[in-house]
């Protein structure tokens, strides 16, 4: 019964490195300086790394030029491109290599 892949964990063994990450859990966790935004002072939130933070002055841009017609004048260029190439009789016989062009 005592083979070489036989083993098992002895439960003392188990209590004490449960123990063990409880405290370190514990300790990571009062490490916090917030849990949430009413931890913080007035006018500052609890960030994900559960610290206090406090934004600057918060200024709003708002763009009203939208530039696309460059970009849909491309894109409409490739999409014209691409029926072309796929229209001539050239492609389609690239693919198709069993059959044989008929003159």
């Amino acid at each position: 019964m005592n083979k070489k892949a036989e083993w098992k964990i002895e439960p003392g063994i188990v209590w004490v490195i449960l123990i063990i990450a409880l405290v370190i859990v514990t300790m990571w966790i009062g490490s916090w300086e917030c849990r949430n935004d009413e931890d913080c002072g007035e006018n500052s939130f609890c960030n994900v790394k559960h610290l206090c933070y406090k934004p600057a002055n918060e200024t709003t841009v708002i763009k009203t030029e939208n530039k696309y017609l460059l970009a849909s004048f491309i894109l409409g260029i490739c999409i014209i491109i691409a029926a072309i190439i796929l229209k001539t009789e050239d492609f389609k016989l690239l693919h198709h290599v069993h059959r044989f062009r008929k003159k």
